[in-house]
């Protein structure tokens, strides 16, 4: 139990934020095993409250970047 919560210890402190992304394409099977496996994430009682939404258009995902930026930017210059 020891290795393996720090074999995941080292696999997360690991990741990091990307900013840039490949314009590769993913296919679909790929997209939509990594949405069920976000799905599994654990919530309260057991609801998973979240939808997931998978965005191929190039500026929709911009624009989606850019305002997650500014929330950032938000969230560090007043909230924290």
């Amino acid at each position: 139990m020891i290795e393996r919560s720090l074999s995941l210890y080292e696999i997360m402190d690991s990741r990091r934020s990307v900013r840039e992304f490949s314009d590769r394409s993913v296919p679909k099977a790929v997209i939509e095993n990594l949405v069920k496996t976000a799905s599994t994430a654990p919530s309260g009682a057991h609801k998973q409250p979240w939808t997931f939404c998978v965005i191929e258009n190039p500026e929709i995902k911009k624009q989606i970047r850019i305002a997650a930026e500014q929330e950032e930017l938000q969230s560090y210059e007043s909230r924290i």
